[in-house]
């Protein structure tokens, strides 16, 4: 069967029903089931490996594929009628919307979004800081190790000092906040 040569619906109805049921990507052994067909998957991969259930598989492929391109091209030549209609009635903002769709159907705008993570945990300045902060997740043994090894003085006092802060502890906070992407990427707007 050459490619251009079209293929009749398949005279057996069930034969039918699974080239259909493959094409639209089913496994052979539920196509089969969906066929009417008792479940065997030994069957099934016969009834697949036919000559005239392959070709037919191809055909209702293609033909789903060249459907599919056919609908973009009419959206993309009715967003051009859109376009040039707005063009002419001078409604800019409309015309420059059909671009834009007519970009993001073709593939060559695609939208971004910005994911941002803020990071509102404390961040410590000093080496007293560090040793509270250390002191407060792992205890103070693991604290006086850290400053021994970095030959830091371990002033309890100071350190005590942060560790207990205003409200008793200093507990962090990690998140993660979604923002829209800004529409003025140069800052123009505020």
């Amino acid at each position: 069967m050459r490619a251009n040569e079209y293929m009749p619906i398949l005279e057996n109805g069930r034969w039918e029903l699974f080239a259909q049921a493959l094409a639209k990507g089913e496994t052979a052994t539920k196509a089969y089931v969906l066929a009417g067909f008792k479940p065997s998957r030994t069957n099934a991969a016969r009834l697949r490996s036919n000559e005239r259930i392959s070709a037919r598989v191809l055909e209702l492929q293609m033909a789903g594929a060249k459907s599919a391109e056919i609908s973009v091209a009419s959206l993309l030549a009715e967003l051009e009628e859109a376009r040039s209609k707005a063009t002419s009635l001078n409604q800019l903002s409309a015309a420059v919307r059909a671009t834009a769709e007519k970009a993001k159907i073709s593939g060559l705008l695609v939208e971004k979004q910005q994911i941002e993570v803020v990071n509102t945990e404390y961040e410590p300045t000093s080496a007293a800081e560090v040793l509270a902060d250390v002191m407060e997740k792992v205890g103070e043994r693991a604290a006086r190790a850290l400053a021994e090894a970095f030959g830091i003085e371990f002033d309890q006092a100071a350190i005590r000092a942060l560790y207990d802060g205003p409200n008793g502890s200093q507990a962090s906070t990690r998140a993660i906040e979604w923002r829209p992407p800004r529409s003025d990427p140069k800052g123009e707007l505020g």
